[in-house]
């Protein structure tokens, strides 16, 4: 018998954590490509953002070939919306030679600082919601689901970790996804909820709740090199990447195992590359199972 096959019957199969990161949340595609592959049964999910849609999808239509099938469904009839996004891995020596790029990035500036100024957010939810009525079913309720799902939200009031574990899957998913500035939050029981990622980017705490071992699948942004002719979009970014990766090291160590599929520093609305992000979660699967088999 396969030792990866011996090693699950021995102990209870997992609970996944999986993280939130927009475009890099494909990895989790890849990722339970290759638990499916090894036989690895999945116990429950908690999703954060992208790891709640992911999630939730898996659990729904039963393979990840059938999650990935439906995202392409959705890109081929032009569903996904673009968004303006600053991509904050610019190499600024290049960009220093150059006069009028210097220009151009004055006036991007500008125009994203003008509005954020002028609008409550960047996109609509209409647009948001028609991708999610493509992805997951109507009347669908969480506890309906065949295995325990959380998709985890945060109170935009408040600033609490919301749990969403019963009620409209699509629309739990939604309030789980909703990025601040970019999509309006999602009213559910009267509380104002954004992205999970806010407050718990990879969700632990929302999956030892649900069993133990939890095996957390982080696609977070990596931090990207640092330069002091940097515009002034790109240093919050950067300052708010390093808060948000002491606060993730904290939540992630009550994992029992951490995944991290090389996703570098790819901006989160980086459609384009998912089926690289899909490899990188194959590519880490197949690292941590090898590194548990041969332990």
């Amino acid at each position: 018998m396969n030792p990866l096959r011996r090693l699950w019957r021995r102990i209870r199969p997992p609970v996944l954590a999986l993280g939130g990161g927009g475009a890099r949340g494909f990895a989790h595609i890849g990722f339970l490509e290759v638990l499916e592959r090894e036989k690895i049964p999945v116990r429950a999910i908690a999703g954060t953002s992208m790891g709640s849609v992911v999630g939730a999808m898996y659990l729904e239509y039963g393979s990840a070939e059938a999650v990935r099938s439906r995202w392409e469904e959705a890109f081929e009839n032009g569903l996904v919306p673009s968004v303006p996004a600053v991509d904050i891995g610019e190499k600024a020596a290049d960009e220093a030679s150059h006069h009028l790029l210097q220009l151009a990035r004055r006036v991007r500036d500008r125009l994203v600082i003008s509005i954020a100024v002028n609008r409550a957010t960047i996109a609509e939810a209409d647009d948001f919601v028609a991708v999610l009525e493509h992805l997951l079913p109507a009347d669908r309720r969480i506890e309906m689901l065949p295995r325990p799902f959380v998709a985890v939200a945060t109170d935009l009031e408040t600033g609490e970790e919301v749990r969403l574990r019963s009620g409209p899957l699509r629309r739990a998913v939604q309030a789980s996804s909703s990025i601040p500035g970019v999509v309006p939050p999602v009213m559910i029981d009267g509380r104002p909820l954004v992205d999970g990622g806010v407050v718990a980017e990879v969700p632990v705490g929302a999956a030892l709740e649900l069993g133990r071992p939890v095996v957390a699948v982080d696609v977070s942004m990596d931090l990207p090199p640092y330069s002091p002719d940097s515009i002034v979009l790109h240093t919050m970014f950067r300052t708010g990447l390093m808060t948000s990766r002491l606060l993730r090291a904290c939540q992630l160590r009550e994992a029992d195992v951490v995944v991290r599929p090389d996703v570098g520093a790819r901006n989160w609305a980086d459609w384009e590359s998912r089926e690289a992000f899909i490899e990188a979660g194959r590519v880490a699967a197949e690292r941590w199972l090898g590194s548990v088999a041969a332990g």
